[in-house]
């Protein structure tokens, strides 16, 4: 068993995530190989797992030729009920035209092509318009989250549960979590699930995260070692083994 785990160009782990992945699979008694670019992997066997940026993770898969499809699961159709707010498809260009002020908009179909932003003018949108390729974009309605989590999800199961901002003291609804997991019939065997309270207690879905690339948020090494497998196991159609 092997895992490639990506460096900068002087052969540090690349952030805390791969230093954290590192950890949990060195302890699991995987075979450690460091890259810097997924090119560079030339070994074709897609069972050694890669733990990466989203590009070079993508990258392996594709020269591995796994095809996966080209869309996010941001806001999956069964779990509509938990979202309790509109949320539309538009393009950079659209709002730009029509002056559409004061949304959230975050990539539709390339997930880091930049950051979800809150757009309230078009000074807003420098660097992100062009008219020759026209960028596709969630729009939720706005909803001002004090407190948000998120609960990485593993063969249906709470693997963990991070509070990423907001008080330390405010609790979530565990049971909504849960009930959001059942209703989720197409979810992949690894995944996080962000919750977040408003200001008068109400529990939103904030969004849903794919879980080949994703980052720890405190998580223990050998749950986030477990978690990426999960993941990478079911894209490639390979044995998880880390499924204990």
């Amino acid at each position: 068993m092997k895992a490639y785990i990506q460096t900068d160009k002087r052969g540090e782990f690349y952030n805390v995530n791969a230093f954290i992945a590192n950890e949990g699979f060195k302890n699991f008694g995987f075979e450690i190989e460091k890259f810097v670019d997924a090119d560079e992997i030339s070994n074709k066997n897609p069972e050694n797992i890669i733990v990466g940026g989203i590009g070079n993770v993508r990258k392996r898969l594709q020269n591995l030729n796994i095809i996966r499809e080209n869309k996010e699961i941001d806001y999956p159709e069964e779990l509509k009920p938990f979202l309790k707010r509109k949320i539309w498809t538009s393009s950079i260009n659209e709002i730009f035209n029509k002056k559409e002020w004061n949304i959230f908009i975050k990539p539709q179909t390339e997930t880091k092509l930049f950051a979800g932003k809150v757009i309230k003018s078009e000074m807003d949108l420098l660097g992100l318009i062009d008219e020759e390729n026209d960028i596709k974009i969630w729009c939720p309605e706005l909803v001002n989250f004090k407190t948000e989590w998120r609960c990485f999800i593993r063969y249906k199961e709470i693997l963990d549960i991070r509070r990423y901002k907001g008080d330390w003291d405010t609790k979530i609804d565990v049971k909504t979590v849960l009930s959001a997991i059942n209703s989720f019939t197409s979810q992949p065997n690894s995944y996080a699930l962000d919750f977040g309270l408003n200001e008068n207690g109400e529990m939103f879905l904030v969004e849903v995260n794919d879980g080949h690339s994703l980052g720890t948020y405190g998580i223990s090494s050998a749950h986030y070692a477990k978690f990426l497998s999960a993941r990478w196991s079911e894209l490639t159609e390979t044995e998880d083994f880390l499924n204990f």
